[in-house]
């Protein structure tokens, strides 16, 4: 029985918002200071001009990490349907200890990274789909510290014909 993927989740280090409340604290230390006593001079400098530092703030953040979208991902879940199954293969960033980085290379990890879930029959478009979310939640589980973006599969699910998707992939 051979498997065909229909979708990749990303998984993210963190949530958007903490990466960005990180690169901001971060921008904040580098360009202020704070708790020197350079601090208020600094401070001022830039309440009298706003924009005398939108360059340095602009290479603060490519040297922070850039953009959250396609820079904090660590990893993938490819869903996939086996049999009347549905299950992910998993696919993160090949170190022990994941934190903010550039440089990755993603290595297969496990060919199921939550325990199958069962398509109950008749297999008609909201069981198959009720499946996936469910499988999507069980791995939400699993990587407890994570963050799996569902926001576009979000979007696209109620327009897909799950029960032709399912029963082209038996």
């Amino acid at each position: 029985m051979t498997c065909r993927y229909f979708y990749d989740l990303p998984v993210y280090r963190l949530r958007r918002d903490e990466y960005y409340a990180a690169q901001d604290e971060y921008i904040e230390q580098t360009l202020f200071r704070p708790g020197t006593p350079d601090e208020p001079e600094l401070r001022q400098r830039e309440n009298s001009n706003p924009r005398s530092n939108d360059t340095f703030r602009d290479h603060l953040v490519r040297v922070y990490g850039g953009c959250w979208e396609f820079n904090e991902i660590i990893g993938y879940i490819r869903l996939h349907f086996l049999g009347s199954q549905v299950r992910g293969d998993y696919f993160a960033v090949a170190k022990k200890r994941i934190v903010k980085t550039r440089r990755k290379t993603l290595k297969y990890i496990t060919w199921k990274l939550a325990p199958e879930v069962d398509i109950e029959p008749p297999h008609g478009t909201t069981e198959v789909l009720t499946a996936v979310q469910q499988y999507i939640h069980d791995c939400k589980i699993e990587l407890p510290k994570r963050f799996i973006d569902t926001s576009n599969f979000d979007k696209l699910s109620p327009h897909i014909n799950w029960e032709t998707l399912f029963r082209d992939n038996l």
